[in-house]
């Protein structure tokens, strides 16, 4: 579940998709309408996804790299989350991607660990407060 609420924070999910970028794209469809019927809605259990803050990112071509290359993606105010956001990863076992999202300033509860949301694996949230920016 998504609580949008919690500043200073980072929810991360990555992976690889076999998706094409159209098909990937569909899954956030309507993100913003809570009448729309957004597949992530339902994965996410809310009702709206503020496009402010979440962002979808695939690589060129979808070219899967380490997730050392792909966490560059994530808008973190850190170098320290980043390295907390791939040794999360190692431990999930995902080393490589070629797609993530991640939405700031909020906390994802994962009713069901281990699934997986249009094909990305939820790896979690940390801290990102700008206090500790030494990046970006």
């Amino acid at each position: 579940m998504i609580d949008d609420t919690t500043r200073g924070k980072i929810s991360v999910w990555m992976g690889t998709s076999t998706q094409t970028l159209e098909e990937f794209n569909r899954y956030t469809q309507g993100m913003e309408d809570p009448d729309s019927g957004c597949p992530a809605h339902r994965d996410f259990g809310c009702g709206f996804i503020d496009s402010d803050f979440f962002i979808a990112y695939g690589t060129a071509g979808n070219k899967i790299v380490p997730v050392e290359e792909l966490v560059v993606e994530v808008d973190t105010y850190s170098t320290d989350t980043d390295r907390l956001i791939v040794a999360r990863c190692h431990e999930l076992g995902v080393h490589e991607g070629n797609s993530l999202y991640f939405y700031d300033h909020c906390t994802f509860h994962e009713e069901q660990p281990g699934r997986l949301y249009n094909q990305l694996r939820f790896i979690g949230t940390f801290d990102n407060a700008k206090l500790n920016r030494s990046r970006r």
